[in-house]
């Protein structure tokens, strides 16, 4: 089977070209795929199939087999592998289905995507306001969100405290945890470090995060149009005007392989 690896501003996938139907893939299998020493490594597997609704339709899998509502940047890089290496169609702009509903997403350039997120709500429906001395919003992106404001995102052991929050019983389906730390208020700029529920770690960028914490600073300090967001895997920039919330950044094609079944 023919796979192709790719990398959205450092949170990485398999990308599976399903359009015919023929790949089986099952939890066990997307784990030893996924295994960062014994398979190709990854945070998740996406499977490309036709849709009746849109230019195509995403199946997402995380790195421990169970499969996601939704993610940003496997999104991202879906409007990547189907404009540049598909060549689906000329026009750039592409629509995209997913467990969550319809997305729209544009191939910029050769290697930045932008994405139109359709989804928020669930927004401060669960207080989370004692996980910070500053602030703190849980939300939901696509998938659920706890965003924490930090004095400094070098200095929280996003794994130890990510998982517990994670765990914590007042998210009955758990949460992944979004760590940001501002940078300067006046040029709209953060720092973000992300706790990713069912990769059951720190990834390097989540793109439902970057989405989610610049929509809780957009409610924290009034901030309106781009936030400039600085991710361990690069920068990206999320817009927030009103309803219309807009997500993007660089992505890579980083190898060709093939993988037995």
């Amino acid at each position: 089977m023919r796979f192709y690896k790719y990398s959205g501003s450092g949170n990485d996938f398999v990308f599976i070209d399903h359009r015919d139907g023929s790949a089986r893939i099952t939890p066990t299998l997307v784990q030893k795929w996924c295994s960062r020493r014994e398979g190709i490594g990854a945070d998740g597997v996406v499977l490309i199939s036709s849709s009746q609704k849109a230019d195509l339709s995403l199946r997402i899998f995380n790195s421990d087999g169970s499969e996601a509502e939704m993610c940003g940047n496997a999104t991202r890089c879906a409007v990547h592998f189907a404009h540049e290496v598909l060549k689906l169609k000329e026009e750039p702009k592409y629509t995209i289905e997913t467990m969550n509903g319809l997305y729209e997403g544009e191939a910029v350039d050769d290697t930045l995507v932008r994405i139109k997120m359709t989804e928020l709500y669930d927004e401060g429906s669960i207080n989370i306001d004692d996980l910070s001395g500053k602030n703190a919003l849980y939300l939901n992106t696509g998938v659920p969100h706890a965003v924490i404001q930090v004095s400094s995102v070098e200095d929280v052991n996003v794994c130890a405290v990510g998982s517990a929050i994670r765990n914590d019983v007042r998210f009955p389906k758990g949460t992944n945890v979004d760590f940001f730390e501002v940078v300067d208020l006046q040029q709209k700029t953060i720092k973000l470090r992300v706790y990713e529920r069912g990769v059951e770690d720190e990834t390097l960028c989540c793109g439902t995060g970057v989405m989610a914490t610049a929509v809780a600073c957009s409610r924290f300090f009034n901030w309106k149009g781009e936030i400039t967001v600085f991710a361990k895997g690069g920068t990206l920039q999320a817009i927030v005007e009103d309803k219309d919330l807009y997500f993007q950044g660089r992505v890579k094609l980083v190898f060709i392989g093939e993988v037995d079944e």
